[in-house]
């Protein structure tokens, strides 16, 4: 869990005294930087705020500058951060909504391919059918056609009787 100070708390954090920590806090506030406030309207100091007021300090005390240089820079800074986590923000919602599109998409092309699915397999069940007729009726053609063939071979025999060589005898 995040640590959460009032003034007097975040000032002996930060090693200095109540009222150069509300001057500091006032000449961020004065760029742009955001403080919370509690209940009674005083600052609420987070681990983030005591970072960004360490590191101003740092860079009055290393750099020389002035503690309105160093709140600019400070304010400027956490400002970058916000902007980029609201782009990043942003990006994750662009692409959320793309994604929910996608799978709109996605959900409508298969339900098409599940109808076409259906009507291929309703062909397929058709074009089988046929095939079976076409089968039967070969069938039953060769059958037809077998049937012919013994009712010829039937009468051949009362034609056997007069060969060629019967007429050969007769002469």
């Amino acid at each position: 869990m995040e640590k959460v100070l009032y003034t007097s708390g975040a000032a002996k954090e930060l090693g200095i005294g109540v009222s150069t920590l509300r001057n500091y806090a006032v000449v961020l506030e004065s760029k742009g930087y955001h403080f919370e406030r509690g209940s009674n309207n005083g600052r609420i100091f987070r681990e983030k705020d005591i970072t960004q007021i360490q590191e101003m300090i740092e860079r009055m005390s290393e750099d020389g500058i002035t503690v309105d240089q160093a709140a600019e820079i400070t304010a400027g800074q956490s400002g970058k951060i916000e902007v980029l986590v609201t782009e990043s923000e942003e990006r994750v919602e662009l692409d959320i909504d793309r994604l929910c599109e996608k799978i709109t998409l996605l959900e409508e092309q298969q339900t098409n391919l599940a109808e076409m699915n259906r009507k291929l397999a309703l062909q397929v069940e058709r074009l089988t059918e046929k095939i079976e007729e076409r089968e039967r009726d070969q069938q039953l053609f060769e059958m037809m056609e077998n049937a012919r063939n013994r009712k010829k071979r039937k009468g051949m025999p009362f034609l056997r009787s007069f060969t060629f060589s019967d007429k050969k005898s007769l002469i």
